[in-house]
């Protein structure tokens, strides 16, 4: 029940944050954002410049999250030669459950967990509901804003098709 009231506070917040601003569009320059990894390292947009940049929005809590978890592990795998980076921003609260779900479940790409401080990074992109799929381009720039799941064979037609990849 506590998990369910924090996501539509969240969702609210988020959204009441966002009313009558506009959000990214394909082409924009992503902002940058800082987000820790498990170990407590800082992590910026910047450090993953010079290749592609799908970022995963999702949460421990999340059952369709869970349930890309395989698909986008299988992506990653056959992707790991590429010319991209995975990065998965959960949007957690309790940094100790994901930690906790991360040791259980050892996932692939670069794991981050989100810092309501950097909040003005998932308002840019809306994000208003998990999961939620992002791709740059090596520069920052926002090539898709809501790909498909990693389930869709549809997500990895799009992967294929990036130049210099």
């Amino acid at each position: 029940m506590k998990i369910i009231v924090w996501c539509l506070c969240m969702l609210f917040s988020i959204n009441a944050f966002a009313d009558g601003e506009e959000g990214a569009k394909v082409g924009d320059q992503s902002p940058d954002f800082e987000y820790e990894d498990k170990d407590g390292k800082i992590y910026s947009l910047k450090d993953f410049r010079g290749k592609y940049v799908l970022i995963d929005f999702w949460a421990t809590y999340c059952a369709p999250c869970k349930k890309e978890i395989p698909y986008l592990e299988k992506i990653q795998e056959k992707f790991k030669k590429k010319n991209i980076f995975f990065v998965s921003i959960a949007i957690d609260l309790n940094k100790k459950e994901w930690i906790q779900f991360l040791e259980q479940n050892p996932l692939k790409g670069t794991q981050l967990v989100f810092d309501r401080k950097w909040l003005s990074f998932v308002h840019y992109y809306q994000v208003t509901t998990i999961p939620r799929y992002i791709l740059l381009d090596k520069e920052g720039k926002v090539v898709h804003l809501d790909m498909p799941r990693p389930s869709n064979p549809e997500f990895e037609k799009i992967l294929k098709s990036l130049k210099g990849l």
